[in-house]
């Protein structure tokens, strides 16, 4: 019997890299966090398209304002889209009907260790309801997806390593 019990990592927990499709090319480039979360840039190895995002340090804690005109006002976490820039991922594929995507490596192995738990532990989380776990949605929480959407995993793995 597998467990899971981490129901403290947020999904804002991996956008420090998100593996994006470049706007320009097509081609896979990450956009990476650069400091304390301040400043975010893609720079495609591919094509040379650059495109940088700043947040302002005084306005942070209150709301998430940007220099650039696409982040509006809420972060807007969710989807098969980048939070950050608004890109289609590079890490996505069909599965049970729907879109599975992953931002990076780490998001990956979060997302395959609470498939394979037959499990899942909510102790000690009592309040809280923004952990990635509790908010995954019910396709992917359900037994009768677990082999349909651990395969749909494993080919985010064999694009993530080709």
């Amino acid at each position: 019997m597998t467990r899971f019990r981490d129901y403290q990592t947020s999904l804002a927990a991996f956008e420090r890299e998100v593996w994006v499709r470049c706007p320009r090319c097509q081609q896979a480039t990450l956009s990476r966090c650069l400091d304390q979360g301040l400043t975010w840039r893609i720079a495609c190895p591919h094509c040379g398209y650059i495109q940088s995002a700043f947040r302002d340090a005084q306005r942070q804690r209150s709301q998430p304002w940007w220099t650039q005109g696409w982040w509006g006002e809420a972060r807007k976490f969710g989807g098969a889209v980048d939070p950050l820039f608004g890109l289609p991922l590079w890490l996505q594929v069909p599965c049970c009907g729907q879109v599975l995507w992953v931002y990076n490596q780490a998001h990956l192995e979060f997302l395959e260790h609470y498939v394979r738990s037959t499990l899942r532990e909510r102790q000690g989380s009592k309040g809280n309801h923004h952990s990635m776990a509790v908010r995954l949605p019910r396709w992917i929480k359900q037994a009768q997806h677990r082999e349909a959407v651990l395969k749909g995993l494993q080919q985010l793995k064999e694009r993530l390593e080709g």
